[in-house]
């Protein structure tokens, strides 16, 4: 991490958990700001920005309440909408997640996303359409997209992917929805347990190319206002442990309470290993929101392969990886065999690019399989 980023994460200690911070005299605020706007979290660290330095920061954070204002009056039509058709639903993640800050508003908002049971799932889709929701992109097993007065929507009948199956704890959640307040929209949610269950598992499928700070701070604040030691061991604890998630979301509070200012106050996360906190810290900081930093693209394409390779195989890997980036594989089938050579003959040539540019390779394989040391430690 550079001075920039560091920065920024002593302005998220400051401003969400109040922490005391000092910044170095050579602090790039324009730099810093940059970096808030790509983390998505520039409202909430503009409250804690120098006075001299506000006035930059003044319209993206005004500009990232107005849309928290916008996508609350749009998600409380959804809810009355819904609620006036008797089919129960609840709010995942966004407004869910705001709840548990110090001041919510300064909470970025993206989509909303909600859930509703799969008996329900074919008349919430027509209820949306028959009411001017403009339907985009779908996962028919999972979810349906739409968009409505600038504001998308996820719709979802199912929340888990295949590959990690979280649904008994997300149904049963469900069946216990409380509703919660924010800024005078009331909508519904899970439970506390289940909700910040929701949060850790997002950030779990997303972290190999998607999850930035305003995420992590999802996290620590919900870790903040429910998961005390007797909270966690009751009834945290057994959700994550039915998944394996034990290690991650011990590790992911460590790196809170080294970083972001996550008072020191909960010991079931004092046994994670400080090294890779560290290690995950950095991987936050490198992404941005939903991977805008393109933490992957350029030059880093070969830290990519290294950490699949070792993952899931080299010949797997390199054959994947050549129909991934060769469109003739894609759609002629007589030449998906040899995507593994296409996909050689590639590496080669940008090896010798790269050499002549004296790019640093042997430090992206490096990091490549560090990267899958640290996942597999966290079982990931």
């Amino acid at each position: 991490m550079d001075n920039n980023e560091i920065a920024l994460l002593n302005l998220i200690k400051k401003s969400v958990f109040n922490v005391e911070v000092s910044f170095p005299e050579d602090t790039d605020w324009e730099a810093v700001r940059r970096e808030a706007e790509v983390q998505t979290v520039v409202a909430l660290a503009g409250t804690a920005v120098p006075k001299t330095e506000y006035e930059k920061w003044r319209v993206p954070a005004a500009q990232s309440t107005a849309h928290y204002i916008r996508v609350l009056f749009e998600q409380t039509n959804l809810v009355n909408l819904f609620i006036k058709n008797n089919i129960p639903l609840v709010i995942l993640k966004g407004a869910a997640a705001a709840v548990y800050y110090p001041d919510p508003q300064y909470r970025t908002m993206g989509d909303i996303d909600f859930i509703v049971s799969p008996e329900h799932y074919q008349d919430a889709v027509k209820l949306m359409e028959n009411n001017g929701y403009v339907p985009e992109e779908a996962d028919e097993e999972r979810h349906r997209g739409f968009s409505k007065g600038g504001i998308a929507f996820e719709l979802h009948c199912r929340y888990s992917h295949k590959e990690f199956d979280i649904e008994p704890i997300v149904t049963d959640g469900m069946e216990r929805a409380v509703i919660r307040t924010l800024s005078g929209h009331s909508f519904p949610t899970l439970p506390d347990f289940e909700n910040g269950f929701v949060i850790l598992e997002h950030i779990y499928h997303h972290i190999h190319n998607a999850i930035g700070i305003r995420q992590i701070i999802d996290w620590a604040v919900f870790v903040n206002r429910v998961l005390n030691d007797e909270n966690y061991k009751k009834g945290f604890l057994p959700l994550i442990e039915s998944v394996g998630l034990v290690a991650f979301a011990e590790t992911l509070t460590k790196m809170c309470k080294m970083y972001i200012g996550l008072p020191d106050t909960f010991s079931w996360c004092d046994g994670a290993d400080a090294d890779s906190a560290t290690e995950l810290m950095q991987i936050f900081v490198s992404k941005g929101n939903f991977g805008i930093k393109a933490f992957y693209k350029g030059k880093r394409s070969l830290q990519k392969f290294t950490f699949n390779a070792k993952r899931n195989g080299f010949f797997k890997t390199l054959q994947e990886t050549g129909v991934s980036n060769f469109p003739i594989c894609q759609r002629n089938w007589l030449f998906r065999p040899f995507a593994w050579l296409f996909q050689t003959v590639h590496f080669v040539w940008r090896g010798i690019v790269a050499l002549l540019k004296r790019e640093r390779l042997i430090k992206d394989i490096n990091d490549g399989k560090k990267k899958a040391d640290l996942y597999k430690r966290l079982g990931l």
